[in-house]
């Protein structure tokens, strides 16, 4: 009741009072920020003894952790930093160890012998004096790795956490774990996916003038009669910058991603470091068949997205407003086996036949329906959360060979329409499901329609809990509220939540 009042308020105040108020409630005005970092470098000023080069004390988990200050930060980096340093003090000690990290992306495991790692702690110490790197034993909380006296842990994990704006951004979760195992195999579990998983994006610069006029052009010669009014509305084209962010999200908190490929019509972001090796712009021209571009249709994007060269067999597909929200795993969307998970909505597709008056996400879910119905003898009743969609290249090829004349008439589709299936983020999973490729999953989840009077108050839950694994800033359209100021609302909390630069921008 009291949040439900709170969101009331929240929905008639101007948008500065209700950031301010919330500053000051959770303690992140200027003062309040100045003073907590005082009183934080107080507590931890024996900490702070002895440290060499910018160190921030930063309260975490009701303790206080010593971190490097970052302008930019990657998982993966902090990943490879932390491995290197173990194993430079390995080969310092004169160790003999085995390397466990099928994939470079995610930590890595180090295997020593009896007796070794007394060792390598003493290593590791003489090499990182000054250097706020701490050690954490199994299940006790992390510790300064100068404190670390006596022992008999035979796991550790080593890290040295990173921080900006007093977030931390790299902590135990990113670390090296060594462990004591003498001559034994080591196997992964069968709950754990070892395939490389890709992400995808589709994503548009709606600001482009020349894109513009493509658009203008198609929509000329349509007759505009068999449209949706949210076919082709400005708010489905325009950006907030929401692709930076959500790298940034994947950066922070998926490094176990391979690839990246980014899905656009010719465009490739100004601020995007396109030499990453991590990262691959697909034009539409590289997708469609002969014939079917321009299109401005999503439907007709994601419907040949598994025709994307070199794609791995599993990957994500993703729009550019939905983002990772804190550390998730790999298995969080696929089974070890490789099968698909899939997020369903509490929300029901309505039994009426499609028609204009349909949403089109609303139109595509019952043309989804009637396929699963005349395929398989069995329906459907809900739709599904607009997250990180899980794929397999295998079941969309499959789907297409199963309904080549819908695939074909979807992709050749400049606008969304009554008629358009929604593959990877609906049909897909219920037809994998159908065919054992796919199973249910759960994920923790929040949708934010930013057009919505109640967008800054959720935003603001968003920011103070920090524990949904994805979070969706969509935008629907038809909103009362001024373009600028949604475009301002967005801005503020997505530099907050992700507040320095991902790998995958380009330097200052």
């Amino acid at each position: 009741m009291i949040a439900g009042l709170r969101g009331a308020i929240a929905r008639i105040l101007p948008q500065p009072v209700v950031q301010t108020a919330f500053d000051l409630f959770h303690g992140r005005t200027r003062l309040q920020v100045s003073l907590r970092s005082s009183t934080a470098r107080f507590l931890a000023r024996a900490e702070l003894a002895g440290m060499r080069g910018p160190t921030v004390p930063v309260l975490s988990g009701g303790s206080i952790l010593m971190t490097r200050p970052v302008e930019r930060f990657s998982a993966v980096e902090a990943i490879r930093a932390n491995r290197d340093l173990v194993l430079l003090a390995a080969d310092i000690a004169s160790i003999e160890y085995q390397v466990d990290q099928p994939n470079p992306n995610k930590p890595a495991s180090l295997a020593v012998g009896i007796g070794q790692l007394v060792q390598l702690v003493d290593a590791l110490k003489e090499i990182s004096v000054g250097r706020p790197v701490y050690v954490k034993l199994r299940q006790n909380g992390p510790m300064l790795l100068r404190e670390l006296d006596q022992f008999d842990s035979t796991q550790i994990t080593v890290f040295e956490p990173q921080s900006a704006d007093d977030l931390v951004l790299a902590g135990s979760d990113l670390g090296c774990e060594v462990i004591v195992k003498p001559g034994q195999t080591d196997y992964a579990s069968v709950t754990e996916l070892l395939e490389p998983v890709d992400a995808v994006y589709t994503w548009v610069d709606g600001g482009d003038p020349e894109w513009q006029t493509r658009k203008t052009d198609a929509l000329s010669q349509m007759h505009l009669s068999g449209l949706n009014e949210y076919s082709a509305n400005e708010e489905r084209y325009r950006s907030h910058d929401e692709l930076r962010y959500s790298l940034r999200s994947l950066d922070y908190f998926a490094p176990w991603i391979n690839h990246i490929y980014l899905v656009t019509a010719g465009q490739v972001p100004e601020w995007l470091d396109a030499s990453n090796q991590r990262v691959t712009v697909v034009d539409h021209r590289e997708i469609f068949p002969e014939g079917a571009l321009p299109t401005f249709n999503s439907h007709a994007i994601e419907a040949r997205l598994h025709h994307i060269v070199g794609l791995s067999e599993h990957f994500l597909y993703l729009n550019d407003d939905v983002f990772f929200g804190r550390q998730v795993k790999p298995e969080l969307f696929f089974e070890g086996s490789g099968l698909t998970r899939f997020f369903l909505s509490e929300q029901e597709v309505d039994e009426e036949l499609p028609n204009l008056a349909d949403l089109p996400v609303d139109s595509a879910a019952k043309q989804n329906r009637a396929l699963i119905e005349g395929r398989f003898g069995r329906t459907v009743r809900f739709k599904f959360k607009h997250a990180a969609h899980p794929e397999r290249v295998s079941t969309l090829h499959q789907l297409e060979l199963d309904f080549p004349d819908k695939h074909a008439e979807t992709s050749r589709s400049q606008f969304r329409s009554p008629s358009d299936i929604s593959i990877p983020s609906s049909l897909a999973h219920y037809y994998g499901y159908m065919i054992g490729a796919a199973v249910p999953g759960t994920l923790k989840y929040r949708y934010c329609d930013i057009g919505e009077a109640s967008a800054q108050a959720k935003m603001l839950r968003l920011l103070r809990d920090r524990d949904a694994d994805v979070f969706c800033l969509n935008e629907i359209g038809g909103s009362s509220i001024d373009p600028a100021a949604q475009d301002q609302l967005v801005q503020q909390f997505l530099r907050a939540y992700f507040p320095v630069p991902s790998s995958f921008e380009l330097g200052e």
